[in-house]
């Protein structure tokens, strides 16, 4: 490429669903690329003697208010997750690599089995046979409730409440199908797609590989497995309910394709052509079932509940949780078979880990999964039931007695966990953290040149010097000691994981709880306790939609959100959709078409959007543009949470490279080469003009105005020593590659 070639800087935004106006720094540009959920957009003008064009990728995540209802599926993102937070010698294990995605994959459908038993529960028992026998209409909600049942006998309203139950898993699987085939209208290219056909989490290359972000295959394998496992234990629940003559035939029938159903799950790709008949017979076998159910007349038992419900409840309950709880007898075997020198694991040496560790993430997030989805069902359980009028009784004393476990305790472990991080904050104002600050700003206040006269009049040192008054003083060191509080409040980050191991406490404590109330312990329900359970899910959507229109919650409340849905659903196919899946393969696409027309890149990202650059970059290290990152979350969060992925070989292939980081950064930070990061500092020196502020602290959002970095960025972006000029294509550009010239 020849010196003179046109310079592109391709800007890559972080959370919160940057606009272009405010990406560009500019309002006169114009959508080149993509539509209104992701695009190009090109400033109208060169900016520091480059052309500059912005993706902008935030309609994937936060941009739409309606986004926010993804959040309803937070178990199911944190079941998805759970299985990527693999360490890195478990990657490295062949055998135990295997059963971690194969426990991964049954902990996940233990969670959805989950929500269709509380789904059960409240349609069947509590709507179709505890309200319709003894309707109450005294309000125009319970005559709405009502219509549907009218006078119909028990049987006919048990295959009514199983009817909504099917609908609620029909509507989650149609959810991820239609979430496919939006995240994923840009597909990762592949000239060998048949060189492996396994989940990305099982790829050998990792994120580097080209087909990692492309889950289309098991997204519909694993979608079509929920289905029929939801509904052959569906088929059970009808069969079990309606006891009658050929009940146990159609118990076992249904078991049997439960049964193969998990078998399935386990493997990665054995028996893809048995999935869509087992789909088939299941669903066959639900109308036999409900045939049956129809024909039959449930009774009440001495509780006022449908007969065998509390029976089928404690079974499922504890079918959940060994589904959840499996990788822990699994990988100890596998563990303790290594250890006996029955089997070779992998060298400890060819398994690096920097870094804090956290090996029981895996277990800790998915039952953190199921602790969610019962601490919110639960609480929507009993509010179903209040709301119908039907005594508290209603709901099962063994399902009520959660309640208070699953809202107080970990509303308590929060509050405890936030003030000792509190404590841990103040603390670091101390002495022995600022005497360190106040030496460094001093000797870079040394080595500032003076500004000429007359402004050297109007310039003021933030740091403590003798002769000045007590009020003066005190505000100089309040400066000093947030820099200090700012800069170990950046390593805070990794504490989380003792706030979930406490929570994953929490639900032990709650599983003998509930053997403790089945042997006649007495339950704990208080009424607040219950009411505050049931504005949960409300809560958390209420909470997610008030953040996307405050820059600054949206800022955390992002992080969070764009973390759990930038991994492929290769665990749970109901989770939030991965907006990585377009992201990664538009991004690769416009930097080839760039580089095909003579220009070279230089692709600047921050935040969140630097892993979305590293990893396209990554995956195609042959002829690699340029690459600047700042707040990159690679090896701080990333690189902790998920060290099988997110590793020194996978950012060992890119190449013309600088990554920029201030100490204060919450959430990006270094990436562990000597030549590729470039510390700033912040504040970047204790000078600041009188009658303003002291000089503040840039943190994670003020890369974007730090002229040293652009000055480094500059440089970076300047064409090397001349090269052979890049062919112009000759043949007209692919359809899907052809730029839009719209306005923005």
């Amino acid at each position: 490429m020849p010196s003179s070639a046109r310079v592109t800087e391709l800007r890559v935004h972080g959370v919160g669903g940057t606009t272009p106006d405010a990406l560009l720094g500019t309002t006169a540009h114009q959508q080149i690329w993509g539509d209104r959920i992701a695009g190009f957009y090109a400033a109208d003008t060169d900016q520091r003697g480059r052309r500059v064009e912005a993706y902008c990728w935030g309609g994937m995540t936060s941009r739409s208010s309606t986004r926010v209802l993804w959040v309803l599926l937070f178990p199911f993102m944190l079941a998805n997750l759970a299985g990527w937070t693999c360490s890195a010698r478990t990657r490295a294990d062949r055998w135990a690599f295997a059963a971690h995605r194969a426990c991964g994959r049954l902990a996940a459908f233990g969670i959805t089995l989950n929500l269709l038993l509380l789904a059960t529960l409240a349609a069947i028992d509590i709507w179709a046979f505890q309200f319709g026998r003894n309707p109450d209409q005294s309000s125009r909600w319970r005559r709405i409730a009502n219509a549907p049942l009218g006078a119909l006998d028990p049987g006919p309203r048990t295959v009514a409440g199983a009817a909504l139950v099917a609908v609620l898993l029909l509507t989650l699987w149609l959810l991820s199908r239609q979430a496919l085939h939006r995240y994923e209208e840009v597909a990762p290219a592949d000239p060998d797609p048949e060189r492996f056909r396994g989940s990305a989490a099982a790829r050998p290359d990792s994120v580097a590989d080209p087909r990692f972000f492309n889950g289309a295959e098991t997204v519909h394998r694993l979608g079509l497995l929920h289905l029929a496992g939801g509904l052959a234990w569906l088929a059970c629940v009808l069969s079990w309910l309606a006891a009658g003559p050929i009940w146990l035939p159609l118990e076992i029938t249904a078991a049997v394709l439960l049964c193969g159903t998990l078998l399935l799950l386990a493997t990665e790709t054995a028996g893809s052509r048995l999935i869509l008949p087992l789909v088939v017979a299941a669903a066959l076998l639900v109308c036999v079932a409900a045939g049956f159910a129809w024909q039959s007349h449930p009774v009440a038992d001495a509780d006022g509940n449908i007969r065998y419900m509390r029976g089928i409840a404690i079974e499922t309950f504890w079918l959940i949780v060994v589904l959840v709880m499996a990788r822990l007898p699994v990988l100890a075997t596998i563990a303790l078979l290594r250890r006996a020198g029955i089997r070779r694991g992998a060298p400890a040496a060819t398994v690096r880990r920097d870094g804090p560790r956290w090996s029981a993430a895996p277990l800790i997030v998915a039952v953190l999964g199921m602790v969610s989805v019962n601490a919110a069902g639960l609480g929507t359980l009993v509010g179903i039931a209040s709301s119908l009028d039907l005594p508290e009784r209603a709901v099962f004393d063994t399902l009520r007695w959660q309640i208070p476990w699953l809202v107080l305790a970990p509303a308590a472990l929060t509050v405890v966990f936030l003030l000792v991080e509190l404590i841990r904050y103040a603390a670091a104002g101390g002495r022995r953290n600022t005497a360190p600050i106040l030496a460094e700003y001093a000797g870079r206040t040394d080595a500032t040149p003076a500004p000429e006269p007359p402004w050297d009049a109007w310039r003021c040192n933030a740091l403590p010097v003798d002769g000045i008054c007590d009020g003066e003083l005190r505000r100089r060191m309040r400066w000093a000691r947030s820099v200090a509080r700012s800069r170990r409040l950046a390593g805070f980050a990794p504490d989380i994981r003792y706030l979930l191991a406490g929570l994953v406490l929490v639900g032990t404590v709650v599983i003998a709880g509930i053997q403790n109330s089945i042997a006649g312990g007495t339950p704990w329900s208080p009424a607040f306790a219950v009411t505050l359970a049931g504005l949960i899910p409300v809560a958390g959507v209420a909470l997610l939609r008030w953040g996307w229109g405050q820059p600054d919650a949206r800022r955390w409340l992002g992080v969070l959100w764009d973390v759990g849905t930038f991994w492929p659903r290769s665990f749970h196919p109901f989770a939030p959709p991965c907006y990585a899946e377009r992201a990664v393969p538009d991004l690769q696409r416009r930097i080839r078409w760039l580089n095909d027309n003579g220009d070279r890149v230089v692709v600047v990202a921050h935040s969140q959007g630097s892993v979305l650059a590293a990893l396209a970059l990554a995956q195609q290290p042959a002829g690699q543009p340029a690459l600047a990152t700042f707040g990159s979350p690679l090896r701080k969060l990333y690189g902790w949470a998920f060290p099988a992925y997110i590793h020194d070989g996978v950012l060992a292939r890119l190449q013309e490279w600088r990554n920029f980081s201030y100490p204060t950064d919450y959430i990006g930070g270094p990436v562990g080469r000597d030549d590729v990061d470039v510390p700033l500092p912040d504040p970047e020196s204790s000078w600041y003009t009188a009658g303003e502020p002291m000089p503040p602290l840039r943190r994670h959002t003020g890369y974007w105005s730090d002229e040293a970095m652009w000055t480094q960025i500059d440089r970076l972006a300047q064409p090397t020593s001349p090269q052979p000029t890049c062919p112009q294509p000759t043949s007209p550009q692919p359809a899907e590659l052809t730029p839009t010239r719209e306005p923005h």
